[in-house]
């Protein structure tokens, strides 16, 4: 049988405001990472695992602000529409 050598490391973390918490320095560099990677985070039970992810087919995409206006400008009800259903809902009230 194959014994494996697993170098397990543990700290204690605080968990800061909105839930962030800070992996120590050195776990940050022997793992590669820098600041603007992405991790993925699992729950299983009552235990949390981090894993860096180095891959690009992260599946979430930044967009950029010209994109993110044109998504507001084409999300804008025309006029006509928007004073109709203002009207509709004036009429419930």
């Amino acid at each position: 049988m194959k014994q494996v050598n697993v170098n397990v490391q543990e700290t204690w973390l605080k968990v800061l405001g909105k839930g962030m918490v800070t992996l120590p320095k050195k776990w940050r560099q022997d793992l590669g990472m820098i600041m603007g990677d992405v991790v993925k985070a699992k729950k299983e039970g009552s235990k949390i695992t981090i894993e860096p992810q180095k891959s690009s087919s992260v599946p979430y995409r930044i967009y950029s602000d010209a994109e993110i206006d044109q998504f507001i400008k084409e999300d804008k009800l025309e006029k006509r529409l928007a004073k109709k259903i203002k009207n509709d809902l004036s009429r419930l009230s």
